[in-house]
């Protein structure tokens, strides 16, 4: 589309008919910093003899509880259940790749239906002696968790 084309786009009105806007509900985010955990990653041979240590930082984007003002815990997104389902992950074998945790991971915080987007840092804390640590950062939304078509999970208390 040229110049001229995008120019005229901006100035023509919506068309859209009054009150049909979709409103964005209230979000809120979970933050998860500097988790460590031992995890047996990488692609060399001694990297999956011995586990070694990994740090995650999450930031999930998360649509807000109906009543934000009733306190009431089994409607928000358990962070302490997020960690736990990581730890899992840690325990359940070797991966090679920090990309492969990072996604893993998002997609597991996806899973939940109230989740719009996740960021996830891995860092191998290790890996590399005269750096204090090596990894990588992705972004997900609940788009990407829609194209591999997962069942939802809720991320609740009271779903234990």
């Amino acid at each position: 589309m040229g110049t001229a084309q995008r120019r005229q786009n901006l100035s023509q009105p919506s068309v859209e008919p009054h009150g049909a806007a979709e409103t964005t509900p209230p979000v809120y985010r979970i933050i998860i910093r500097d988790l460590v955990i031992p995890w047996r990653i990488g692609v060399r041979a001694h990297e999956e003899e011995r586990r070694q240590r990994v740090r995650l930082n999450l930031d999930l984007l998360v649509r807000e509880q109906q009543d934000p003002a009733a306190d009431d815990y089994q409607e928000v997104i358990c962070y302490e259940q997020i960690v736990e389902r990581i730890r899992g992950m840690a325990e359940s074998g070797h991966v090679k790749l920090a990309e492969t945790v990072a996604h893993n991971v998002a997609m597991m915080c996806l899973e939940d239906p109230r989740s719009e987007d996740v960021t996830v840092r891995v860092e191998k804390l290790e890996a590399i002696h005269d750096a204090a640590s090596v990894g990588v950062e992705i972004r997900r939304s609940r788009d990407d968790l829609l194209s591999e078509s997962a069942p939802p999970t809720l991320l609740s208390a009271n779903s234990e």
